[in-house]
């Protein structure tokens, strides 16, 4: 977890990200960071690489790398899709909030069920709803043999007798630039419906590289979005439990003697 006790983190929270495996080709990737490179690292942090030097240890480069995931932890909790920085790129920066921006804007679903929380994952942290929650954690997977760091964060809302979520990845060290994932459990007549998409952002568009990152990107977003499955469905048991005992209340107001004076 990332400042668990709801405030602003710190270097601690990362002291377990490791650039490992593969740590000495990791050190030469950190240290010949560019712009368009196999990096997502802003203009900014590259310099910040840079004035290592080259003969910098794989333990500065990976305090290095912590401080850059705090500060960008601290910029999205303050400022929300507005606060992360852009990823420099050859020719033009990649902007990972008007990506997440554009994707929350065009899918329908979210917007026209959940207008309340689709407000609140568009212009977070403002606009908070009553019963809201969220997390944030990083993870570190292994992809093309090389670790890729992600800074995730986790919100939800009860909604309707069931509950709609979110998991966004918002920033991603390599490989993809973002994965926002949407899902929704409502109770229904045979049980709980659930209902999930997600979104995979990355620079190859076409072609197998595209395909492949896409694949990856489902895969890790899956992963973690069956502890919000179990959540929601935790939620929609409470409240078909809680509507039965209601329904009990009810009928033994109904069914209760009248009192009279003899």
């Amino acid at each position: 977890m990332i400042a668990e006790d709801g405030g602003d983190g710190s270097l601690e929270d990362f002291s377990g990200v490791k650039l490992e495996p593969n740590g000495s080709a990791m050190d030469k990737i950190y240290l010949d960071a560019k712009a368009g490179s196999d990096l997502n690292l802003s203009n900014e942090e590259i310099e910040v690489f840079k004035r290592l030097g080259k003969k910098a240890s794989h333990d500065d480069i990976e305090q290095c790398l912590r401080g850059i995931l705090l500060d960008r932890f601290r910029s999205y909790k303050k400022n929300g899709l507005d606060g992360i920085l852009p990823y420099a790129r050859g020719k033009k920066d990649f902007s990972v909030g008007e990506e997440m921006k554009h994707q929350l804007e065009v899918g329908p679903i979210l917007k026209k069920r959940s207008p309340v929380f689709w407000k609140y994952a568009l212009e977070y942290p403002n606009n908070k709803p009553n019963g809201a929650i969220e997390s944030f954690f990083w993870v570190n997977s292994l992809i093309d043999d090389k670790p890729t760091v992600a800074l995730v964060h986790r919100l939800g809302m009860p909604q309707d007798g069931g509950y709609v979520y979110m998991e966004r990845h918002f920033y991603i060290s390599r490989s993809h630039n973002c994965l926002q994932g949407i899902g929704a459990a409502m109770p229904s007549e045979d049980g709980t419906a659930v209902f999930y998409a997600t979104r995979t952002s990355t620079d190859q568009v076409s072609g197998f590289g595209g395909s492949a990152k896409r694949t990856i990107g489902n895969k890790i977003m899956g992963g973690r979005m069956a502890e919000n499955f179990e959540r929601a469905r935790v939620v929609v048991a409470s409240a078909k439990e809680l509507d039965m005992m209601n329904g009990l209340d009810k009928i033994t107001l109904e069914n209760r003697p009248s009192m009279t004076d003899d």
